[in-house]
């Protein structure tokens, strides 16, 4: 009966998908969508294999969201020439952290659940390697129960609040195994000077051709094996009336931004006697100064389409509320890494104590605002924005044929 729902709640998330398009008759990109693309539906049992009936995730395809024809953000995509242009100018989240995202191969790479160790099962199959063909692919039990082996090859999008960091730390630990290789592809370093953008060098352009490249080859699940380079990128994404307050926390000079330059002006502009007027302050600066302003309050849609430097790649999608299963398939059900109810992590005791119950009518629709394409696009994943509701009318997504 279990199996049975999770089949109907997936069948359901599908179906009001639709791949981010809108109704359009006459789509001039319709062949050439990755979401068109002919790809064998996949069995394999793996937490990131979004076609299996058991799934947390779903596709996501950034390109069909943000299409100025057809694209269910069409209307935001001017966004998107804004952050080429801004790039470009070096005013791009100046003194913000660098941009890129890591690809770790797992070959046969087994842990202890129990004592978080990496342990020896079978045949040894030697070194990872992004060239290596991956067989037998997915996640498996190893000899005892508290045992599990992965064979695959996996990149993760930083969604700045998101859980990023936590992610960051279970890659990082995996990839201390023997059997598996870890791989950055860090492409973009925000300017330190506004207005004046970084040098290229050949270094750097080889970084952005070496990550196009590694976009390249990125699919869905594989269904046999991984070919050499072939990988699948996730990520997660959360309720934007909740990642707010987390980048309010950041932004205001959190452990890890005291450098971001803005932390003073937000504070001295919006730190008011109680947290929700603190909140309902930042709410009005964000809108009138635009989320531009510091990487945190950046709109997740934006964050991933920039990661993933525009390109056409389809991406397995989890809800934030999953993050402890992505943790826990890695055996770091326990990593917090940003923690912004601990007192020490957030620069004041009224950003610590800051809440969803801190919203009053006014800085809620503000904020909904702000986030509608987030809203879109996780409405289209079947994840639910509730506080959202009677701020965000929902669109119609189905396509025409």
């Amino acid at each position: 009966k279990a199996k049975a729902k999770a089949k109907e709640k997936k069948v359901e998330q599908l179906a009001d998908a639709e791949v981010q398009l809108v109704k359009c008759n006459d789509d001039p990109k319709k062949e050439d969508r990755w979401s068109n693309r002919p790809f064998p539906t996949s069995s394999v049992q793996s937490l990131f294999n979004c076609d299996r009936e058991d799934s947390l995730c779903n596709y996501y395809y950034s390109n069909n969201f943000f299409d100025k024809d057809c694209g269910l953000g069409k209307e935001f995509a001017h966004h998107i020439d804004d952050a080429q242009a801004m790039k470009l100018n070096g005013t791009l989240w100046n003194f913000m952290p660098s941009v890129g995202f890591p690809t770790i191969t797992m070959n046969n790479t087994c842990l202890n659940l129990e004592h978080h160790t990496f342990v020896k099962q079978g045949n040894s199959l030697g070194k990872a390697s992004t060239e290596m063909v991956l067989q037998n692919i997915g996640s498996h039990e190893g000899e005892t129960d508290e045992i599990r082996c992965f064979t695959e090859r996996l990149s993760f999008l930083h969604v700045h609040k998101a859980g990023g960091s936590s992610l960051h730390n279970a890659f990082n630990f995996m990839a201390s195994s023997k059997n598996a290789l870890l791989v950055r592809h860090k492409f973009f370093d925000p300017s330190y000077s506004p207005g004046k953008p970084k040098k290229i060098t050949r270094a750097s352009e080889e970084m952005t051709n070496f990550t196009l490249q590694s976009l390249a080859t990125a699919s869905k699940y594989p269904d046999e094996e991984f070919a050499p380079q072939q990988h699948v990128i996730f990520a997660a994404v959360r309720d934007p009336t909740e990642r707010f307050i987390s980048s309010i926390g950041q932004a205001l000079g959190a452990n890890g931004s005291s450098g971001n330059h803005i932390a003073p002006t937000l504070k001295k502009a919006c730190i008011k006697e109680t947290s929700a007027e603190t909140l309902k302050c930042l709410a009005h600066y964000v809108q009138d100064y635009g989320f531009w302003i510091e990487l945190h309050f950046t709109p997740q849609v934006i964050d991933i389409a920039f990661t993933t430097m525009w390109q056409d790649v389809p991406i397995a999608m989890f809800s934030f509320k999953n993050l402890k299963d992505i943790l826990n398939h890695f055996g770091r059900e326990h990593v917090h890494v940003r923690d912004g109810s601990n007192d020490r992590y957030r620069a004041d005791p009224i950003l610590t104590n800051m809440t969803v119950a801190d919203y009053d009518e006014e800085s809620l629709r503000i904020v909904c605002d702000i986030y509608e394409m987030d809203v879109r696009m996780q409405r289209s994943l079947g994840y639910e924005v509730p506080r959202c509701d009677p701020y965000i009318s929902r669109v119609d997504n189905r396509r025409g044929m």
